[in-house]
This record gives C-alpha cells, structure tokens and sequence, in this order.
C-alpha cells in the first residue's frame, strides 16, 4: 500500500497485548489496539458472552474509525477483524477482505456478502461464498522473500527443509527425531534443516548431538530461523503443514513439497494443501500417518527419482503467485474509489 500510494496513511489495528505491539511499529506502521480476545461463534453456550465482547470491541473500533476516517476498511480474517469490519459496516465504509485459506473462516464467512471484494488465495474459495465478489488474488508474499524467486534447486535434492511454522509441529519434530540418522546415514550428500520450534526445541535440539560427527554437520536444527525465506530458496525440498502463508512463499520460490496438514480447526488446511497435490507440486502425508518410516520413505521417493523432483518444482513455480500483493492492493483502491 505505501509503495503504490506513498501519500497514503495505513493504520493497522490488532489486539491490546499481543505480538503485534512489537512488530507493527518496528514495521514503521501505525497500530492501534483493542481490547478483545477469542471470539467463539460456533459454540450457543458461549454465545451472550460473545455478544458482550464483539459489542464492546466494536464501541472502541467506532472511535479508532471516526478519528482515521479511512476510505476503506480490509479484514484479514483474524478474531480481531470482526469488531473493526462491523464497525466499518455500521459507518458505510467499504469493507475487502482477505482470505488465505481454501475454507473460509468464520469471520470470512460472516461479512462476505457485505464486503465490496473478498480477496483469495485459493479458486475454491469463491464456491464456498455464494452470492459474495470474490477474486483470487493469491495470498500477499514478503518483499524479501519474494526477490529469491529464481533461485536455482541444486543439481541433485540435496537440502530438505523441514519446518512446522514459527510455533513448530509435534508431528513432524517426532518424526524427523526418529528417521534423520538413517535419512543421513543412506544419502551422504543430503543435508537437512530443521526448524522444530520453541515448544519443542527443548527436546528437539539435543537430538543433533546424539548423531555421529559426519551426520551431525549435515543436520541443522533451532527452535526457530528468522531468515526462513532464505532457507526455502536454498532448498530442494520443503516438509511442512499447509498454512496459507507458507504455501504462497514455497510456491513462489518454486521448492517441491511435502505437506503435513494441522488436523484441527476444521482440518482446513487437508483443503489448502489439495490444490498444490493435485497440481503435481506437493506430496501428501495425512497427519496421523506422518511417523518417522513414512516421512523418511516420502522424503527418499522425491530424493530417488529426480525426474519428479523437477516436474514438482515446475508445478510448484506455476502455482505461485508473485503478483499477489498488487492484485490486493488494486481491489483496495477499487474499493476506496466506489466510496
């Protein structure tokens, strides 16, 4: 938004205590907070609550509206989303929402219909919203990340990346523990890089010392990389779950893939990571499967046939979409133009 409009002002408003207190103004954007915190509106018994809560939320996000006086209003989806895009409704200021996942959230859900455009990641999602505008536009990437595009896989699969988000994944940490010295021990010219997590890492990266000295060097593992981006362009295979986030930045980088949907929350992401499986640019370990033999054997198949290892790069690479944040902010200045 500031590169396309450096005239413009953006004001970012998150959760009174949350992370974004840090990172947003680090960021030199404004924030303002609310009070707010989960909203459950799929349970009855805790329905009035809600209620209390979102009426509250959207009293504060009237006042942060009335003094900004924005031209448009964009909902990222989040909890914190529903009070600020009320009041955007209550006040008629056009309203975008954006969309990562192939299932709709609930806040997606709600306000839908209402919101001039819903900007998504996934073509599927426009069947799930039936009488809204919905454009897929891909899921916005990091600048950083995106000037890596074009970085070239090495002559063989050489360097796996494994990585559970920045909070990490039980599932793969638990297998990648069980199979990374025979993984090591069978391919001597892999190297993998393991990004487990701060829950886990306690008992994660000790297992590092546990290994020869000649597997050792080949196995990097902290609790958490914050040159991520990096690390997916450098390599050659890419082990994770299917957020939103991390399909659209692996995509653009054109890494192969082998996802591990979470199985909470609806098992939303099982519907992000099918479009990219279909496409022939990831392999699919269901998440109580994901053991220590069937992570090792996946990651063997993609090292042992490189003629599939390239096609799943090239479908990966034609899946990404590197446009994705101008295609955003066009349908934001669409929307502040209707006003």
């Amino acid at each position: 938004m500031r590169r396309a409009d450096p005239g413009g002002d953006v004001l970012l408003v998150g959760r009174r205590g949350g992370i974004e207190e840090s990172l947003v103004p680090n960021s030199g954007l404004r924030l303002e907070t609310l009070r707010v915190r989960g909203i459950d509106l799929g349970s009855p018994m805790k329905l009035p609550g809600t209620a209390l809560r979102i009426s509250r939320a959207t009293v504060q996000a009237r006042r942060i509206l009335a003094t900004f006086k924005p031209d448009v209003v964009v909902g990222a989806a989040g909890y914190v989303s529903v009070p600020v895009v009320a009041a955007a409704l209550l006040q008629r200021i056009p309203v975008v929402l954006l969309e990562q996942n192939a299932h709709p959230g609930r806040t997606t859900r709600l306000f839908a219909k209402r919101a001039r455009a819903v900007a998504a990641s996934f073509a599927e999602t426009a069947a799930l919203l039936p009488g809204a505008r919905v454009v897929q536009t891909g899921n916005p990437v990091r600048p950083e990340v995106k000037a890596l595009a074009g970085a070239p896989l090495h002559d063989t699969c050489e360097h796996v990346l494994v990585m559970g988000g920045s909070q990490g994944a039980r599932r793969l940490n638990d297998a990648v523990a069980g199979s990374i010295r025979e993984l090591l021990a069978r391919y001597p010219s892999v190297r993998v890089t393991h990004q487990c997590g701060a829950r886990d890492a306690e008992w994660a990266v000790p297992v590092r010392a546990g290994l020869p000295d000649d597997l050792r060097e080949r196995y990097t593992v902290a609790a958490f990389f914050d040159d991520i981006g990096e690390r997916i362009a450098d390599a050659d295979l890419v082990v994770m779950r299917a957020g939103g986030s991390s399909l659209a930045e692996t995509s653009v980088l054109g890494r192969p893939m082998i996802l591990v949907p979470y199985p909470y929350a609806g098992a939303h992401q099982v519907d992000n990571a099918m479009p990219y499986v279909e496409a022939g640019a990831a392999l699919l370990i269901p998440d109580e499967e994901c053991g220590a033999e069937r992570l090792r054997s996946e990651i063997e198949r993609v090292v042992d046939e490189p003629a599939m290892w390239r096609r799943m790069a090239a479908a990966s690479q034609e899946a990404g979409r590197p446009d994705a944040d101008d295609d955003v902010v066009a349908l934001i200045h669409e929307a502040a133009g209707s006003r």
